[in-house]
């Protein structure tokens, strides 16, 4: 890395206070960078490759090659084999047919090309002992995800963001930094980088959000509309923090047996609680049976608070995504299970039963 100007110290100092601010790294950790080649990844492992001393870390790249875009992905993969290979840096590359995949999961492109990469990196890190897993989300992909959940209709926790840790592995210390900074930084070291051209298409959500409602909102709303979402954001953090420590306790209370993929939680315990707590504490046991909130939306929740309050004989159940089933059990008791086999042939085969102890009650001489 090239001696550094006092805008890059700046930027690396920056960098270096989220990342203490948030433990995001402790001494002796191997962190797994995710690098695309693009001017964000670029920027992380820059910043790491000057703070491995100082955090006592060391440090590896992961590449996804994605295969969507014919050469240019070739063309970005080679762009960081050497750049590995000029900085001795170990590399681990997979390619992925992404748009096969998501013909076959039928999925969006971006959802499976998401869920591709974190496999990915779950699986390097798994496989070569990495502690942390470090992706060069930076506060301009934070406001545009905050806007994105905003038009889709979300609650507090889409508001919230991209959080700068999640599940204790995976760590966005350019979270803070905005995208003229990062390629300010990039300028100021001579590090050159990959363009995506796929980011100026605004046939996805995202680009138009970025190149379409923002610059709208600066001009004829606020032109510092970016600071006024942080803010925003970082409130609703706090207060939803808050209340989320409020609803584990109050699920705590309630559950009266867990065990693995399945809660068993008390009916008039739910129903005393306030109803914006209830449905937190119902998403706090659906996240610890399923163990993420993919596709459960708000209605799904309410239809699960209805389903607890609404009085009725035992041994009903109602169907979520992810092969979730919520039963209504004897002496008030709801039992969220993930079960092992899909739901459609869970229903199959239950009808098959109850059809055929028809049967035979209708003829008990057979």
């Amino acid at each position: 890395m090239a001696a550094q100007s006092s805008f890059a110290q700046k930027f690396t100092d920056q960098v270096l206070g989220t990342i203490r601010e948030h433990d995001m790294v402790a001494p002796g950790h191997r962190v797994l960078i995710g690098v695309s080649g693009g001017p964000d990844s670029m920027a992380l492992v820059q910043v790491f490759m000057g703070l491995k001393k100082d955090l006592d870390i060391r440090i590896g790249l992961a590449h996804l090659n994605h295969m969507l875009r014919g050469g240019h992905a070739l063309a970005d993969e080679t762009f960081v084999r050497d750049f590995a290979r000029e900085h001795n840096l170990d590399l681990v590359v997979e390619r992925k047919n992404v748009a096969e995949f998501a013909r076959e999961q039928q999925l969006c492109v971006e959802e499976a090309g998401r869920n591709v990469r974190y496999d990915f990196f779950n699986r390097v890190a798994c496989e070569k002992g990495f502690h942390r897993i470090a992706l060069g989300h930076h506060q301009d992909d934070h406001i545009e995800q905050v806007l994105m959940n905003f038009v889709r209709g979300t609650g507090p926790l889409g508001l919230r963001g991209i959080p700068p840790v999640r599940q204790k592995k995976f760590i966005r210390p350019l979270i803070r930094m905005s995208r003229v900074d990062i390629l300010t930084f990039l300028d100021e070291i001579n590090q050159g980088y990959r363009i995506d051209g796929s980011n100026a298409d605004t046939s996805y959500l995202r680009n138009r959000v970025r190149h379409c409602l923002i610059p709208f909102l600066e001009k004829e709303f606020n032109p510092d509309i970016k600071a006024g979402i942080e803010r925003l954001s970082g409130i609703i953090e706090q207060e939803d923090d808050f209340l989320d420590r409020m609803a584990r306790t109050a699920l705590e209370n309630a559950t009266t047996s867990r065990q693995k993929e399945q809660i068993d939680i008390s009916i008039p315990a739910i129903n005393t609680l306030d109803r914006a707590i209830g449905a937190r504490v119902i998403r706090a046991a659906l996240l610890s049976v399923k163990q993420n909130l993919r596709r459960i939306s708000h209605t799904h929740i309410r239809d699960i608070l209805y389903f607890a309050g609404k009085k009725g004989e035992s041994g009903k159940s109602l169907d979520l995504p992810g092969q979730i089933r919520v039963y209504r059990q004897q002496r008030n008791i709801l039992r969220i299970k993930k079960e092992a086999t899909a739901l459609r042939t869970l229903g199959r085969h239950h009808k098959t039963r109850r059809h055929q102890n028809a049967k035979t009650d209708e003829n008990p001489g057979i």
